[in-house]
């Protein structure tokens, strides 16, 4: 039920038992299998931790303690499926009957082990069609990577609800189901039962996620700016996810927690840990645990319930960690240089992008500099490694400092700034990242990276301006970077001209 063996303990220390009965009721308490498991959805509690007998306790994730969650399983009716270059299995297409048509549900991306892929594939070519089974709003769209299937073949999955746009999350296959037929799913898959909000401690729901301690402040007041606390955050982040997701969703991302505030502890959480909020899914980054990353409305909210003040994501490509899709130069300005010093450098920078026939925008970074952020694309030929693109925003960064040495550097090391503003290119590389447009910043003021337009990039621009006490209005604005995926073209000429193809 969650319970951790030292609260379980607690538990036992309070009811009297003693000795070996103590340790014999935690193994049967925590063990007692899929009745307790169910007894734990109908609770609306996350599941349970069960052990092998001679298991110690320690620390981290092992194979004798072992997390059983509360996941719904239902059956779903294929209508496609996805892959990879054009032949490897990588995702089921899926839906169930609704008013004569198929509605579509989303995909499902896990649970394919080689045997069951062995299995599959011949039953899914068995049926294949070229028109697409799914009907109404949301069905997909097709590709030299989708093939299509009749309406025949019913799935069994697991999963873990919905997500705010209506597709399943979390979905696993967990085999075929020769005993149903299409025609019998007509119901969708329910979402496993989830906290109900209590009112106790004020507790307040915002897209699902319950938030505690919502009066915690987070940033302080200032300034005659009210203080902003986790619910300020919360709905902030709701608010926001239109524009914050494009730029985070399904990436590996780190993020800037201060469970007590920016006056209390601050810290960096790359991995994921013990007890991590459902709504956020791990990514396998090929390190020795899993990233966190977001995928909806939720995930964004959840990261706010654990103190999550700031969002620094990969620049790879949605869902595949491995291939960069964006190239980000940071311009930090040595201490005592002015704001319009950096405000001429981004332009440089600009200058020197779209030269190479890429396409430039720009943030502030919710402190002193600016980032000059440029799209890639990402798919087929144009695909480059991480190596090739730190290597050509080394070399562009090194071209500027060329140019001007007396206004730029691309040396790390403070005192080799002297008055000069750094040309921070480190941020391309595989597990390097940038705070996300439009993430807060765990800083006072309370200061949001916040996307411009190159107009507003000119002599009088006030980065503070830009910060939580103002959220509605600036969202109210158009979004300068509406179309920043739209703009993204191939690296690979701009590498030829660069010289570091």
């Amino acid at each position: 039920l969650s319970h951790r063996k030292a609260r379980l303990q607690a538990y036992i220390d309070r009811i009297g038992v003693e000795g070996a009965e103590r340790l014999r009721y935690v193994e049967h308490f925590a063990s007692t299998g899929q009745a307790v498991l169910e007894s734990a959805c109908r609770m609306h509690l996350e599941g349970v931790i069960s052990k092998k007998l001679d298991a110690p306790y320690h620390a981290g994730r092992s194979s004798t303690w072992v997390k059983s969650k509360c996941r719904g399983r239902d059956e779903v009716i294929i209508g496609g499926w996805s892959s990879e270059g054009g032949s490897r299995f990588r995702s089921l297409l899926v839906g169930v009957r609704e008013n004569g048509g198929l509605k579509y549900l989303g995909r499902v991306g896990t649970g394919f082990g080689e045997a069951a892929t062995r299995l599959l594939i011949p039953a899914l070519k068995a049926e294949a069609t070229d028109r697409s089974p799914f009907t109404g709003a949301g069905a997909p769209d097709g590709g030299k990577d989708v093939h299509w299937v009749k309406s025949k073949l019913v799935a069994e999955i697991e999963h873990g609800g919905y997500t705010e746009s209506g597709s399943l999350r979390q979905a696993a296959f967990k085999g075929l189901r020769d005993d149903k037929t299409a025609e019998d799913v007509t119901e969708a898959p329910q979402p496993p039962a989830s906290p109900s909000p209590s009112k106790k401690g004020g507790k307040v729901t915002v897209a699902g996620v319950v938030i505690s301690s919502p009066d915690k402040v987070l940033w302080p007041a200032s300034e005659g700016r009210p203080p902003i606390t986790k619910a300020d955050l919360a709905r902030y982040y709701g608010a926001a996810a239109e524009r914050l997701l494009p730029h985070v969703a399904d990436r590996p991302t780190s993020i800037i927690r201060a469970p007590d505030g920016i006056e209390g502890e601050v810290f960096f959480q790359r991995h994921a840990m013990t007890g991590s909020n459902p709504r956020l899914k791990l990514i396998d980054v090929k390190a020795r645990m899993p990233y966190v990353a977001v995928v909806d409305v939720g995930g964004l909210v959840a990261v706010a319930q654990s103190g999550g003040l700031e969002l620094h994501p990969w620049g790879c490509k949605p869902g595949d960690p491995e291939t960069p899709d964006q190239i980000t130069f940071d311009l930090d300005p040595d201490v005592g240089l002015d704001f319009d010093d950096v405000i001429a450098a981004s332009l440089v920078v600009k200058a020197k992008l779209e030269g190479l026939g890429l396409k430039p925008f720009v943030k502030t970074t919710g402190g002193k500099g600016l980032h000059v952020v440029a799209p890639i694309r990402a798919d087929g030929r144009s695909r480059v490694t991480w190596e090739q693109n730190k290597a050509f925003a080394k070399a562009v960064s090194e071209a500027i400092r060329v140019e001007a040495p007396d206004r730029f550097t691309t040396t790390l090391a403070k005192k080799a700034r002297g008055g000069k503003i750094f040309i921070d290119y480190l941020r391309n590389g595989r597990t390097a990242t940038a705070v996300a447009p439009w993430s807060p910043r765990a800083r006072p003021g309370a200061g949001i990276a916040f996307p411009l337009s190159w107009d507003q990039v000119r002599p009088g621009l006030a980065p503070a301006d830009f910060n939580l006490w103002v959220w509605p209005e600036l969202l109210q604005r158009p979004d300068p970077w509406v179309d920043f995926r739209a703009a993204a073209v191939s690296l690979r000429p701009a590498l030829r001209k660069m010289g570091v193809e």
